[in-house]
Order: C-alpha cells, then sequence, then structure tokens
C-alpha cells in the first residue's frame, strides 16, 4: 500500500459544533496524495462520534480514540500513527482553504526541512479579527546562514505556533522531538524550535494565507498563568533559544524567552517564589531585557538594582499589580492607555 506524502494531525477535545468544519476544509483540499489523522482525547461531547461517521465515509480519515492526557501528547500519538512523508498539525476549531495542502507542498522541496505559512485570526463565525503576516510576493527560502534575518522578517518566534507549518517526519522521529507535556503553555513554541535547531535544510515560506486560526473567548490560550507557570516554562525556552542563536549566530533578544521571566515578577505572590529564581537568571533577565514601556522600565531598573533583595521586589511588584487591578476595577485603565498614545 502506498504511503501519503502528508499527514494531518488533529487533536480532537470537545469541539462537537466546529469540528465537522474542520474535518470538511480537510477532505475538500484540491491535493491528492494525504491522510488525516483524527486523534480523539476523550471527548465527553458528541465529538468522538463526530470523529467515527467522517472515518466510514471517506478513507483518508484515521481515528484513534485514547483517554483524556491533554493536547501535547494527543499530538505526539498523532506523530507516531502518521505514515506521510511530512506532517502538519491543524487544530480541531479551526479551518483551511481548498488549496491549503497543494501551498504548503508547493514550498517543499529536496533542500526544505521547514515549511511556513501565515494564518488569519477569526472569530467562531469567521469574521476576520486580523491577519498576523505581511504576505512576501513570492515563495521566500531561508538558508540556515539567514535564519536571524527570518526571525525579523517573519516573526517565527512571536507566532511560534505549530500549525500552518509543515515538518519533515523522518527529521522529527531522528531527533526524538515530541510536544513537552510538562509545560502548561509555549509547548508550540518549543517544539518548533527544538525541531529547528536540529535541521540541516533550509526554510521556506509561503506567499500566501490560507489557514484560518478561530479566536474562541473560552480557549486555554486566554487563560491566566501563576508564578511557577511562567518560570519553568522560562527556563525551558530559554536554553532552546540560547541553543539557536549560538547555531544560527541571532540575538537572543528576538526569539523572545524573556517576556515569560518578566511576567514571572509580575505574577510572584511570595518571597521565597522571588528567592527562587536561579541567580543566572536574575543575569540573564538584567543582560538582554529590554523595555519597550515606562512601566517596563521601572521594572527592570528595579530588577537591576534590587534583585538581591527579594523582600523589595515582592512589595515593588504587589504594589504595581494592585495598583493596575485598581485601575481595571474602576475602568480607568483604558484612560492610561489613551494617555500613552
Amino acid at each position: 500500500m502506498k504511503l501519503p506524502i502528508i499527514s494531518v494531525i488533529v487533536p480532537v477535545y470537545n469541539v462537537e459544533v466546529l469540528l465537522p468544519r474542520c474535518i470538511d476544509s480537510l477532505l475538500n483540499q484540491n491535493f491528492i496524495d494525504y491522510e488525516v489523522v483524527l486523534i480523539d482525547d476523550g471527548s465527553t461531547d458528541g465529538s468522538g462520534t463526530i470523529c467515527d461517521e467522517y472515518v466510514q465515509k471517506d478513507c483518508r480519515i484515521k481515528v484513534i480514540h485514547k483517554k483524556n492526557e491533554g493536547v501535547s501528547k494527543t499530538r505526539n500519538r498523532g506523530i507516531d500513527e502518521a505514515q506521510g512523508e511530512w506532517i502538519t498539525f491543524v487544530d480541531a476549531d479551526d479551518y483551511v482553504t481548498p488549496d491549503y495542502l497543494s501551498d504548503l507542498y508547493d514550498c517543499a522541496g529536496n533542500d526544505i526541512d521547514l515549511v511556513v505559512m501565515h494564518s488569519r485570526h477569526v472569530k467562531e463565525n469567521g469574521e476576520l479579527l486580523y491577519k498576523d503576516y505581511v504576505l512576501p510576493k513570492g515563495k521566500i527560502v531561508y538558508s540556515s546562514s539567514v535564519f536571524s534575518l527570518m526571525l525579523k522578517e517573519q516573526f517565527i518566534s512571536e507566532r511560534g505556533y505549530v500549525h500552518s507549518k509543515m515538518f519533515r517526519k523522518d527529521l522529527v522521529n531522528v531527533s526524538s522531538i515530541r510536544f513537552n507535556s510538562e509545560v502548561k503553555f509555549c509547548e508550540d513554541w518549543i517544539f518548533l524550535f527544538s525541531y529547528v535547531n536540529t535541521m540541516n535544510g533550509n526554510i521556506c515560506c509561503s506567499p500566501v494565507s490560507n489557514y484560518f486560526y478561530v479566536d474562541r473567548e473560552n480557549s486555554l490560550s486566554h487563560a491566566e498563568n501563576d508564578f511557577n507557570t511562567e518560570y519553568t516554562t522560562f527556563r525551558t525556552i530559554k536554553d532552546i533559544a540560547l541553543t539557536f542563536c549560538l547555531k544560527y549566530r541571532a540575538d537572543i533578544v528576538d526569539i523572545g524567552p524573556l517576556y515569560l521571566m518578566h511576567k514571572a515578577l509580575t505574577l510572584a505572590v511570595s518571597r521565597a517564589q522571588l528567592r527562587s529564581i536561579k541567580t543566572e537568571d536574575w543575569d540573564f533577565f538584567n543582560r538582554y531585557y529590554r523595555a519597550t514601556s515606562m512601566k517596563t522600565a521601572c521594572d527592570k531598573w528595579m530588577v537591576r538594582y534590587f534583585y538581591p533583595f527579594p523582600s523589595v521586589l515582592y512589595v515593588y511588584f504587589s504594589l504595581s499589580r494592585n495598583f493596575r487591578k485598581m485601575l481595571e476595577r474602576h475602568n480607568l485603565w483604558s484612560i492610561v492607555n489613551l494617555l500613552r498614545k
């Protein structure tokens, strides 16, 4: 039996309303040689049944049902099940145009290890929220010597998600790259840059945008994290970012782990949490963090001179956090933003 060229991996969990639109868009592709791997992560609504109904209709679909383990382990199961030469990830609440796979594959080649396409952010009803890109006039191929330029031109760090990208499955497997199930967010970024760090080939950026990312208000991407979550993720990302910068001679400021360290500081709720920050991370923050506003400039100044005194920083960040909450409670934060302009 001939193996497919592309495997589309779709993690599924409690998305019965939006799932049919996603699957229909994947079955309506102009590209021929592909499979759709639906991984049902123990859904408690009708999502699992919908998957089973589709697998009866189309031989290109494969369905795996498993216990609920989260999106990272679900995607990893999809990688294990995929038979294609290339793999791409589509979220079950998103959808794509009929040209999606053909345009991705049009960028593939023997010297290409990663294909990048930008996405359009939409509401559940399809209304456009914004586009996260300025499309190039044609395909752009970046060799490893200019990956640092790619960061600035394509904003791949800020948009470090795995959807709307295509990866070589053999490289993923040979390098044992999988999604990190120990972190609560930034799983996409960690997977993407771990993959890029193992590459020897080039990156091709597509001149089209055929992926629709559905921005749902109740999604996990809108959830507020805590100090431990932000700091743990920062430490994971920092090591990967440093590897990238050393290999490709990039500026650490352009790759973006520093905002997580700053966010962790603003979320600290005890002196003990600030004391738990390693000296090397204080030094890293003081050396590389660039302030983008008066508020972040004040934060950086306080950290630079008072990081040996966690009690002082704790009082500062607590007062800052409570002051902002007071402004938001009285609907005054919008006035502050207006004055900034």
